[in-house]
């Protein structure tokens, strides 16, 4: 790409063109939809920090560098505003050569916006904004990176020490939870539960969230369907036929695989064993041996699927300390529901609707309560689950309070046995049921999903 070329991408440092009209056609996409996800606070642009923003392709990091450069197209920014997309930039010589150049171009405004999407197809990428950062004016402009491999985004970007501002840098971009969707469907939505508040419910509190409870369902129906990919929950609400997402996210799939050399016939191996076992218990080397692949070559896929999150590892947690317990068994579940409809159609895979529930439920609770999400899935921190030597098991563990899904029409006694005799309280979510009277709170999945 050279500079001429590079100012097509950035229509907005011509003076014919009004603040409106860019703005029209730079969300035009965007501000067709039905479903419009909320961008706006994400990021702090007043400083001079460098984002790194990461997450599944497809997710809305391009939407979201689109909706910050229309805000400052309305402040009157033009030439201080770049857009780069790298899938157009073959080496980081080249991204520093641009960069330069636009410098030059750019060099009386008093601060600059660099927008560089997919920096992480570029190799060595950090040379080039480390250079910039340290010995030119651009010391005090505002970055945003973006790119789909948080395995790429940590190694590389850890190699700009000092160099960042001081602001938070790193954030992920993740499939909405049900709440997230919840706040541009249903107005008023009641503030966000923690867990400490919802152990507080008491019989008073039942009237009141069963009824919100009800104006519920509808959306639960939806999502559950949908799960919380932006274009998924778009293409499902306007009608249309997912079909050429289906192909997209598998040709996302098999692509970033291949990008870091690794054998697709491998990846589709990993993706059968963990459709077949969503939910269920695995030591490395027993999965490994089913597939017919050494250990470190399984856990090589589970920890790149993990970094392009596509595959959410759960590690087992400590009572006593709240870490994970590195030598007991994990379980694997999928970044979003819609990675099931994918290779169901394309490798004729099929799941029971009890195991697609766990797993909205599970990632939906981990997106809501996990720590360190930026560093891909396969390293979450804060959420786990718990099992014991006896063989009894809880879904999720959060801040030491156990969580156990339950999607069924009716709750028993022998339900909440194992949360009674070895926690005393938690919360069972069900499909329906709500009883909040005792230690053991009973919350429709629904509600639950809702409030957290």
């Amino acid at each position: 790409m050279n500079f001429s070329t590079l100012a097509i991408y950035n229509p907005w440092w011509r003076a014919d063109k009004g603040a409106e009209e860019l703005c029209d056609s730079l969300l035009k996409g965007f501000e067709d939809k039905m479903y419009k996800r909320e961008y706006a606070g994400r990021l702090d642009l007043s400083g001079n920090g460098v984002y790194v923003v990461r997450g599944m392709r497809q997710i809305g990091k391009s939407t979201l560098m689109k909706t910050l450069i229309a805000s400052l197209i309305q402040q009157n920014q033009r030439r201080s505003v770049l857009y780069l997309p790298l899938d157009t930039v073959s080496s980081f010589e080249q991204l520093r050569e641009l960069l330069i150049r636009y410098l030059q171009f750019a060099e009386t405004e008093k601060k600059r916006y660099l927008f560089i999407d997919e920096i992480s197809m570029v190799n060595q990428w950090q040379r080039a904004i480390k250079e910039l950062r340290d010995n030119t004016a651009m010391s005090e402009d505002v970055f945003v990176l973006s790119g789909s491999s948080a395995w790429d985004l940590k190694r590389d970007s850890e190699r700009l020490p000092g160099r960042k501002g001081n602001v938070q840098s790193d954030h992920v971009l993740l499939p909405v939870t049900f709440r997230e969707y919840l706040t541009q469907r249903i107005p008023d939505l009641p503030h966000r539960r923690n867990l400490q508040e919802i152990l507080a419910l008491a019989e008073r509190d039942a009237l009141e969230w069963s009824l919100f409870g009800e104006k519920l369902l509808v959306e639960w129906e939806c999502f559950r369907q949908t799960g919380g990919i932006p274009s998924v929950i778009e293409s499902h609400i306007s009608g249309k036929s997912a079909l050429a997402l289906v192909n997209d996210f598998w040709d996302i799939l098999i692509g970033d695989i291949e990008r870091l050399g690794l054998s697709r016939a491998k990846l589709v191996k990993v993706l059968d064993y963990t459709m077949k076992r969503i939910s269920t218990r695995f030591s490395w080397n027993a999965a490994a041996s089913e597939i017919e692949v050494d250990t470190k070559t399984f856990q090589k896929y589970v920890e790149a699927l993990g970094a392009n999150f596509v595959l959410l590892t759960l590690k087992a947690l400590d009572t006593n300390t709240g870490q994970p317990s590195e030598k007991k068994q994990k379980k694997l579940y999928f970044a979003d529901r819609f990675f099931l409809e994918v290779l169901r159609q394309k490798m004729g895979n099929l799941i029971g609707e009890p195991a697609l529930i766990e797993q909205q439920f599970v990632v939906n609770c981990v997106y809501a309560f996990g720590r360190f999400l930026e560093n891909g899935l396969d390293a979450i921190s804060g959420v786990g689950y718990w099992y014991s030597k006896q063989g009894s098991e809880v879904d999720l563990l959060i801040d030491s309070v156990p969580i156990e899904l339950k999607y069924q029409n009716h709750i028993q006694r022998s339900d909440l046995s194992v949360i009674s005799k070895t926690f005393k309280r938690g919360i069972i979510v069900s499909k329906q049921t709500l009883n909040v009277e005792h230690e053991i709170k009973i919350i429709p999945i629904h509600l639950f999903l809702a409030m957290v």
